[in-house]
């Protein structure tokens, strides 16, 4: 059986991430994959989470940047950039999207010094659709929208 390919939109994937609070991260490193929920934000195509610096998630990602997430059966490919603490200047675009969609956990995490913000940067995005009986997979790719 032969299976097809769809365009996904970018608004589609905009919206399920901006509707959804928690995403599932896997990042590997050392022959070593690991996955986890975190809470997140988005900016368009862009994800954006907090952790600690010495997490295993941001050691993975500091040996490799290349990371995948799962949301709502959305799966997207990006990579990952470590960036300074949640309420560093640089970082206010964060902070604000963060506290409007999980200000308790806001008020619990940001303040911890070791916090540190990730920024992913999508590059595919993969969903699995049925058209009348028929498999497809529908896609959106970085390079097909710039």
């Amino acid at each position: 059986m032969e299976i097809g390919t769809l365009n996904l939109s970018t608004d589609e994937v905009k919206a399920v991430l901006a509707k959804e609070k928690t995403i599932i991260l896997a990042t590997a490193a050392d022959n070593r994959v690991t996955t986890r929920s975190m809470s997140h934000v988005n900016d368009g195509m862009t994800i954006y989470f907090q952790t600690g610096s010495s997490y295993l998630k941001t050691q993975q990602i500091r040996i490799n940047p290349n990371v995948a997430i799962s949301v709502e059966g959305y799966d997207i490919e990006g990579k990952a950039t470590l960036l300074g603490h949640p309420l560093d200047v640089e970082n206010s675009l964060f902070a604000k999207l963060y506290k409007d969609k999980h200000p308790q956990s806001t008020d619990i995490w940001s303040t911890f010094p070791e916090e540190i913000v990730v920024k992913v940067e999508i590059d595919k995005v993969r969903k699995w659709r049925y058209v009348n009986g028929k498999p497809f997979i529908a896609v959106w790719k970085k390079d097909d929208v710039e």
